[in-house]
């Protein structure tokens, strides 16, 4: 699997509006009621392996099918968290196209959360579906974009834009690590209803590790550290990365 993420539209990220206090301090962040629930209850979301390659009917299927799970255990949890749930738009393409979220696509990427009008953008072709199409990749890659969406419901995305630090890298990746965190929590609490085992779970971290780390989202240890505590907590608690240790999310 190819990097997910272009490092341009990061940085968009890290161009804040202007600072009012550092983000260290505002309880949008540090005491979120996204923390304040609890697990995630286990559900069932039992996926359909792809199966066939390059094959994106049956691809645009299996997205649509995780995303009406992830739909259905977000807007649950957020209610019961008192936010109110606006669920993203859902956008599939069958090529690149020229721009996207009001930037150039790069041709060896293919999916973005665009902060923009709040939609999850996936192109459906050989980049992602070449060959042996890794089903659990794109499931958790489209459960961490939803991630970024449950942080704009939540306010912590606001909060961190209008933060002051002097430190906006470690801001970001804050944020993208709570992202795979909230990944993890999701995929933990539908886990034992899908045709997988523990070490699937292994195996991905790793690849995940492997695809995103960057000085966005830090190191593999980082990322392997925050998805497996969503994983095995399936509690949004355990993912507030902005009161964890600069070591934590180096």
């Amino acid at each position: 699997m190819r990097r997910i993420l272009l490092p341009v539209l990061l940085l968009s990220l890290v161009t804040a509006t202007p600072a009012h206090a550092d983000p260290s301090r505002d309880p949008r962040l540090t005491d979120n009621a996204l923390y304040s629930v609890g697990p995630i209850p286990r559900s069932a979301c039992a996926e359909k392996p792809i199966n066939r390659r390059n094959h994106v009917p049956t691809a645009r299927k299996y997205v649509t099918f995780v995303m009406g799970c992830l739909d259905r255990v977000w807007s649950t949890y957020l209610a019961e968290a008192g936010i109110p749930y606006k669920k993203p738009r859902l956008k599939l393409l069958t090529k690149d196209p020229k721009k996207y979220c009001g930037l150039d696509w790069a041709d060896y990427d293919y999916a973005w959360y665009c902060y923009d009008n709040r939609e999850i953008m996936v192109v459906l072709d050989r980049t992602l579906l070449n060959l042996d199409p890794d089903d659990l990749y794109i499931f958790t890659m489209l459960a961490g974009f939803y991630g970024e969406h449950v942080q704009h419901l939540a306010g912590i995305e606001e909060a961190r834009l209008e933060g002051e630090s002097d430190d906006p890298i470690t801001d970001v990746r804050r944020s993208l690590l709570q992202s795979l965190c909230l990944s993890g929590a999701f995929t933990g609490s539908v886990y034992r209803s899908m045709p997988r085992n523990v070490d699937d779970w292994k195996f991905i971290v790793k690849q995940r590790g492997k695809v995103v780390q960057d000085r966005f989202y830090g190191k593999p240890a980082s990322i392997a550290y925050w998805m497996n505590r969503g994983f095995t907590s399936r509690d949004p608690k355990f993912c507030n990365t902005w009161t964890a240790p600069k070591a934590k999310v180096a």
